[in-house]
């Protein structure tokens, strides 16, 4: 009798634990609403680790946001234009400890690890939408997720952030009147490619390469840098001005956007416009610039741009002072503090911008004495040429 007693109680534990198992291994699917519109979605969210888990390309796109599938690098990256959320994509049967989650230029940690499911890479549904300043609803009762956008802010406030302490080779330029003055003659923007590494390249002219060639280098070089791609590209269209290389000397100037130095990621500024080794005092002439776009700040080094788009725009334009002495297309609004400085259509080349932009453009230990310039360009190894040789080459 006693045996008989302990095999009952060993089935009936057996069947409660596969029970529980059975319960476990069937997650909850839940409903997911985007400012009231259900989301839809190959695979369904699900609930994991008392974690809504979401498809990552759903929810991105359900964002408004641009998603991409970098093949070569197995990464997915959402990206916004004034930010960027990037994760590594998995593959079936991969270890859940390869899936990382990137924001803004940080790693996301959450307590429900990312996974695979269906082919599909699965994440934190709050972790990301509250990253990206979304409201997140969660309705125990209903397994319903509401999440809603805040209020658009139309005011165009510059951040009031605090400086940092790192320090970066400064870009420094010559006030105009100590720039010489060479008359170029204006050359007409070529409707065709010119060549992927034409070292007479115009900073004139329309982009050679695609965004999504560009992230390719850019996630090679710093996997964890923001995506400013398509700021480059469309701002550099507006102006007639190369994108492509713009993006590259950004690439220069930033280090890859790890900002070692004295201009600070906070401050939207690419390309060290006003960092010329001495700190701002907080009085500088903006020369007809918007000041709800830029402003200086004591102690700070260099510019200080409102946003991103503003950061991108000011290069944009400084670049086209030095290219063109054609004004400013119609309807755009002058964010370049030193727009008024430069000898317009002094540099239509990228090659010409050493000594110029970036003073004075070549390394005077490997090239001393007073023809050191003159010997370092026929060398090809100035500012100007860097920027094609050693950021755009790359992609070739």
């Amino acid at each position: 009798m006693r045996h008989r007693i302990l095999a009952i109680l060993m089935t009936a534990l057996l069947f409660t634990a596969l029970g529980t198992q059975s319960t476990v291994a069937q997650p909850a699917t839940a409903t997911i609403y985007i400012d009231g519109k259900q989301l839809v979605a190959d695979v369904s969210p699900v609930i994991r680790q008392d974690r809504v888990m979401v498809p990552l390309r759903a929810i991105g796109e359900g964002l408004g946001l641009a998603v991409n599938w970098d093949a070569a690098n197995y990464f997915v990256m959402i990206s916004t234009n004034e930010s960027y959320l990037m994760a590594p994509a998995g593959v079936a049967g991969s270890p859940q400890s390869t899936i990382r989650i990137f924001y803004n230029g940080g790693e996301l940690k959450s307590d429900a690890d990312p996974f695979i499911l269906n082919d599909r890479t699965m994440v934190p549904l709050r972790l990301i939408s509250e990253e990206m300043g979304m409201e997140v609803d969660w309705r125990a009762d209903s397994y319903e997720v509401f999440i809603s956008r805040p209020a658009a802010d139309t005011t165009h406030e510059l951040p009031n952030l605090p400086p940092s302490e790192q320090i970066l080779d400064p870009v420094e330029e010559l006030p105009a009147e100590e720039e010489p003055v060479t008359d170029y003659e204006e050359k007409p923007i070529s409707s065709e490619p010119t060549g992927a590494l034409d070292m007479e390249a115009l900073i004139m002219g329309q982009a050679q390469v695609d965004a999504q060639q560009l992230r390719a280098l850019l996630y090679r070089n710093n996997p964890n840098a923001p995506d400013l791609i398509d700021l480059y590209l469309e701002i550099g269209a507006k102006y007639g001005v190369r994108g492509d290389l713009a993006f590259c000397q950004a690439a220069k100037e930033t280090g890859w956007w790890r900002f070692t130095g004295i201009v600070q990621p906070w401050q939207n500024n690419y390309c060290g416009l006003g960092a010329t080794g001495v700190a701002a005092t907080g009085d500088e002439d903006l020369l007809g610039a918007d000041p709800s776009c830029i402003c200086y700040e004591e102690g700070v080094h260099g510019a200080i741009f409102a946003t991103p788009k503003d950061g991108v725009e000011a290069q944009i334009q400084h670049l086209y002072a030095y290219a063109t002495k054609k004004p400013l297309p119609e309807g755009t609004v002058l964010v370049d503090p030193r727009f008024k400085k430069v000898t317009r259509g002094i540099a239509p080349r990228w090659i010409d911008l050493g000594g110029k932009w970036a003073y004075p453009g070549y390394d005077r230990n490997k090239y001393p004495g007073e023809n050191g310039f003159a010997e370092a360009f026929a060398q090809e190894d100035t500012y100007g040429h860097s920027i094609i040789k050693h950021y755009y080459a790359q992609m070739f």
